[in-house]
């Protein structure tokens, strides 16, 4: 008689890299690019550029065939920070979101870590972020662009 394995195994992993596909990065990131000027260019000169130096980090969800998350993370002489994170909407709800940030602040390591979230995601963000200790410190309209604001979260 022959078996079929009906059951699939998508383990969920979080892990830190040096260096990836910065295109497929910037494609996956498609939905966060618009709330922020400039940012495909930020992603691929600024941020890429630092990552050589240590100055900046990936830390990316996936299941073994696909990122499902992506925190990219600064940490230099001034500030520790976790420039952008980003859970696929078809995986948030199911505790991607809790250790991809687990693992971005394990990585940045520094009682000063902040994150910056717009107006458009403050609801869905504040959650998990009061989870794990952080709480807005500060406001800054029109910071990014006019007619939203954007709230700095600390720990």
């Amino acid at each position: 008689m022959n078996s079929i394995n009906v059951l699939t195994s998508t383990q969920l992993k979080c892990e830190l890299y040096q260096n990836t596909n910065f295109p497929l990065l910037n494609k996956f990131l498609s939905d966060v690019s618009p709330m922020y000027p400039n940012f495909n260019t930020w992603l691929n000169f600024t941020f890429r550029r630092n990552l050589a130096s240590g100055q900046r980090k990936i830390v990316l969800a996936h299941d073994g065939n696909h990122v499902i998350g992506a925190a990219l993370l600064k940490q230099d002489n001034v500030e520790s920070k976790i420039c952008t994170f980003y859970v696929s909407p078809e995986h948030r709800s199911r505790g991607t979101g809790k250790e991809l940030i687990d693992l971005a602040m394990e990585t940045l390591d520094s009682a000063d870590t902040f994150i910056t979230v717009g107006s458009e995601r403050k609801e869905e963000l504040t959650p998990l972020l009061n989870s794990r200790g952080f709480e807005v410190v500060s406001e800054h309209p029109g910071l990014y662009r006019e007619n939203s604001t954007e709230y700095v979260f600390s720990i």
